[in-house]
């Protein structure tokens, strides 16, 4: 620990999602650093899950909680189908990539174990709890903490922000977001207890967008709308009825979920893609999506926020060790992820541009434009 004092850490992690935790696991298993994650959650509400690739294992590895998620007995993915480009369903086999099958994600259990993890190793957690006050200091951060009933001063060497597409904390410190899309995901879940529901994930075009649902692992199975936000703000209906129409219009997610019961209303969340200029600065930096966003469909979140909380974290360790490596590797990471973006976004127009069904459907003209 390279500080002292009451309420004085070395590195703070505003956030408590696989970025923030990857951040903490790296610190506490490879430096002497204190760390503190500052959670706005208590890890007690669903978080819309997605389908974890097997080439993210090396990463859990790597921070030592693979063994403990081979543990946990996630349901096993074996394939995802999709419908698009034509209304035939096809499979992609997981065991062809040679890295074996993927899992169906729990997010609320995944996000949580790994917290757990952290706090194993020595890092700090509050929960529901937010920074509300940054003030830059000649050697470091003065934070204040809102807790439920309280309001806690900290002060730290280093921050990191991982608070997801909001970002706030690094654009409060200076840095600008660049938005490339207005997707958002309407969200709900299924009871799929006395139905049989493949161990698959299911992706289905339709001419506002595309659909997304899976299995849970606790019996339930999550289905997803995405489309555009100015394209349900305009549904003079009710979302009800634009999530009733879009279904009518793709038979295989339909045959999924159209007789399982919905155990809540719908749910809105953002999706769109984004990117952060710049990604860290002196005394910062920012991991997962505060740094990079991009659309679910990519499959790009959880791979992306693990390896970018891991670079975050080696950031931090440099502040404290070697200034002129620091700057070094901040060139690096800030190069770094403008071509995970640049790299995304052809990626993108491939993908979308694959579904020449819809051309002239808004959603998808959109995507069709560089």
């Amino acid at each position: 620990m390279h500080t002292e004092g009451p309420g004085t850490l070395d590195v703070v992690i505003a956030g408590g999602g696989p970025a923030a935790c990857a951040a903490a696991l790296t610190l506490r298993r490879y430096t002497g650093l204190s760390v503190i994650l500052v959670e706005r959650s208590g890890y007690d509400g669903d978080k819309v899950g997605e389908t974890l690739s097997p080439g993210v294992l090396p990463l859990l590895d790597y921070l030592g909680v693979g063994e403990a998620f081979r543990a946990a007995n996630f349901s096993p993915s074996y394939a995802f189908t999709a419908a698009w480009g034509d209304d035939q369903l096809r499979a992609r086999d997981f065991l062809f990539t040679g890295r074996g099958y993927g899992w169906h994600l729990d997010r609320r259990r995944f996000d949580a174990g790994l917290a757990s993890a952290a706090r194993a190793f020595g890092a700090q957690l509050l929960l529901k709890a937010r920074l509300q006050q940054v003030i830059r200091e000649e050697d470091g951060w003065s934070l204040t903490v809102s807790l439920e009933d309280a309001e806690v001063p900290l002060r730290c060497g280093y921050l990191i922000d991982a608070t997801g597409r909001s970002a706030w904390l690094a654009r409060a410190l200076g840095a600008k977001k660049q938005r490339h899309d207005h997707l958002v995901g309407m969200a709900t879940y299924h009871d799929a207890a006395s139905a049989t529901v493949e161990a698959c994930s299911l992706v289905e075009s339709v001419p506002m967008g595309w659909w997304y649902s899976a299995p849970v692992p606790d019996g339930r199975v999550v289905s997803v709308l995405m489309t555009d936000s100015d394209l349900l703000q305009e549904c003079h209906a009710s979302r009800t009825a634009f999530w009733q129409a879009a279904l009518d219009r793709a038979p295989h997610t339909r045959a999924r979920i159209g007789q399982l019961e919905a155990l809540e209303p719908l749910r809105v969340w953002p999706a769109h893609s984004q990117s952060l200029e710049p990604g860290s600065g002196e005394g910062w930096a920012a991991a997962g999506d505060a740094a990079a966003a991009f659309d679910p469909l990519s499959s790009m979140g959880i791979g992306y926020a693990l390896s970018t909380g891991i670079e975050a974290a080696r950031l931090a360790a440099a502040h404290f060790t070697d200034r002129a490596d620091e700057q070094a590797l901040r060139r690096t990471y800030g190069d770094d992820i403008r071509r995970h973006v640049d790299e995304y976004l052809t990626l993108k127009r491939g993908y979308y541009g694959a579904e020449g069904r819809f051309a002239q459907e808004p959603f998808w003209a959109r995507r069709q434009v560089g």
